[in-house]
């Protein structure tokens, strides 16, 4: 049931985003999980990537679906990549640059084996800071303005946070901070204690935000956090 979750929620989260960077200048997909040419087994242990693409993507089904260990079969493409440093360099991307990644991953660690055969298998160990629920519980937006509503059904609520995966974000990092600020002094006029604001990836074209209420709602959520990175 815990892979169901995983599953469903990623597949909202993996519509198409655009980041920046030389990394970042392309669409995020994810292959079909029930592809039968994805997977190189049938219990579905091992996934195929032919290209670095195909890398990407693959760490992405390993991550939306919770899994702690997982191994990838990279078959050489025109690129000449070496295995090693394609799954260095894609571990990177994934962590660091895209949505899901920088918000769940804690850690990525690989080996790669590269005995003589048509393919290089590298096997993965991914630890996560995020729990299924927290993923599941993402609200997906098309753009930054629904977000004064949320805010406001959260705080009623008397949510620990708030995460919501913008369609559209384009370097408004301080026009949210604004927003969030007037919400709280709207909701919470008295409160002493700023709601905190995150970006993921922390960059001008972040996928997903995550806002931390005050009170007794934002220690819960960063002693959850702290729970689950260990």
């Amino acid at each position: 049931m815990r892979k169901r979750v995983w599953a469903l929620a990623a597949a909202l989260l993996m519509l198409p985003l655009t980041g920046c960077g030389s990394l970042l200048n392309r669409d995020y997909s994810v292959t079909e999980p029930h592809s039968s040419s994805y997977y190189e087994s049938e219990d579905r242990s091992v996934l195929r990537a032919e290209s670095y693409q195909d890398l990407v993507n693959a760490l992405l089904v390993l991550i939306s679906g919770g899994a702690k260990q997982g191994t990838i079969w990279l078959y050489p493409d025109d690129s000449g990549l070496p295995a090693p440093q394609a799954a260095e360099r894609a571990c990177l991307e994934v962590q660091k640059e895209t949505p899901l990644g920088a918000y769940v991953v804690e850690y990525l660690t690989y080996t790669v084996d590269e005995t003589p055969r048509n393919y290089d298998a590298i096997q993965l160990t991914v630890g996560y800071r995020r729990t299924a629920a927290q993923v599941a519980g993402i609200v997906h937006i098309t753009s930054t303005s629904a977000l004064g509503d949320l805010l406001r059904e959260a705080a009623r609520n008397h949510a620990a946070e708030l995460v919501v995966q913008v369609g559209y974000f384009d370097h408004q990092a301080e026009e949210v901070r604004t927003q969030v600020r007037q919400i709280q002094a709207e909701v919470e006029p008295e409160s002493k204690e700023p709601w905190t604001v995150n970006f993921y990836p922390d960059s001008g074209n972040a996928g997903i935000i995550e806002v931390l209420l005050s009170g007794a709602g934002s220690a819960a959520g960063a002693e959850q956090n702290t729970e689950n990175a260990n």
